[in-house]
């Protein structure tokens, strides 16, 4: 009998948190408090890397969270990118490229999954997750430091193939499903499914 998990749960409430902070995040930015952004933005960020953590060793990962963490990584990106431009845009507006390259395949792989189930995706790929470590870190050395050219192209590059995965993944099942570690994995289950 598979236990029931109480969508009362500390990953969840991480997730809630993130959800409520992206506009307090976003208003730091757009009233021009730099260093409240930074804090804010980095809480959310520490928070986004732990609430898995927590879900998976207490056993309580649902479709619920899933979808909720999805909304809130949504949301945190999204305040993000409005203090990268008040504060940082310049670097990005000389050189685009990898920028436009990381929006474009997250959108085209969030809109296939919208358009295909009616969710935003939720697969929580482990190379989504490794691109969220890897952008995490870019944003802390362009606030701290300043814009380092080839740390943008890397952590931009690969999450734009790690938003390819998810577009990949989401072409390849055919119903919506959460916490799938890759595509590969994905493949290897259905070869498996035909094989019996």
């Amino acid at each position: 009998m598979k236990r029931r998990v109480s969508i009362y749960t500390i990953s969840n409430s991480l997730s809630v948190y993130r959800l409520l902070a992206a506009p307090a995040v976003a208003a730091a930015a757009l009233t021009g408090h730099r260093s409240l952004f930074v804090v804010l933005a980095l809480v959310s960020l520490g928070t986004d890397a732990i609430d898995g953590v927590i879900a998976r060793w207490r056993r309580e990962e649902t479709p619920l969270g899933a979808r909720l963490d999805a909304l809130a990584d949504s949301l945190t990106l999204a305040a993000g990118l409005v203090g990268v431009w008040v504060f940082e845009r310049a670097p990005f507006i000389e050189t685009p490229f990898w920028l436009l390259v990381f929006l474009g395949a997250l959108t085209l792989a969030t809109a296939t999954t919208v358009v295909k189930f009616g969710k935003l995706p939720a697969f929580h790929l482990y190379s989504f997750k490794a691109a969220d470590i890897g952008m995490t870190a870019f944003f802390v050395a362009l606030f701290l430091y300043g814009f380092v050219p080839w740390a943008y192209a890397l952590s931009l590059g690969f999450a734009a193939l790690a938003a390819l995965e998810i577009l990949a993944v989401a072409l390849a099942i055919p119903e919506f499903r959460t916490d799938l570690k890759g595509l590969w994995w994905v493949l290897r289950a259905d070869r498996d499914r035909g094989l019996r």
